[in-house]
């Protein structure tokens, strides 16, 4: 779901698919995915708390973090834009920004190897 309430359909990664529970039998897999923001916020608590994270998270900072490692990990800005249900690749563009940053932040660190 984004902003605009339209859903985005995107694929699973296998990480993913190991998460989900298994269909028993010939049993069609059917995941009560939450939809509201509200909805969705209350499942990211209770699954952060699950894995021991304390730091609240939002809907929109797990959106931002999903973007964000897209990008890092190498993922093109057109195909992240997609997967984010983006209608127009400059929002995306927002993320790149911030890998340049941490690029730049990165390589900056070898300047203290030389003094």
């Amino acid at each position: 779901m984004q902003k605009t309430e339209k859903p985005v359909i995107i694929p699973l990664s296998e990480e993913a698919k190991r998460w989900l529970p298994k269909p028993r039998g010939n049993e069609i897999p059917f995941f009560d995915i939450p939809t509201t923001q509200t909805v969705i916020g209350r499942a990211l608590h209770k699954w952060a708390e699950a894995a021991g994270i304390e730091k609240h998270i939002s809907f929109h900072c797990s959106r931002h973090t999903f973007g964000t490692m897209m990008l890092t990990l190498g993922a093109d800005l057109f195909t992240t834009s997609k997967l984010m249900g983006h209608s127009n690749i400059q929002t995306t563009e927002i993320y790149a920004k911030i890998v340049d940053k941490k690029k730049e932040e990165a390589i900056n660190l070898i300047d203290g190897m030389f003094t």
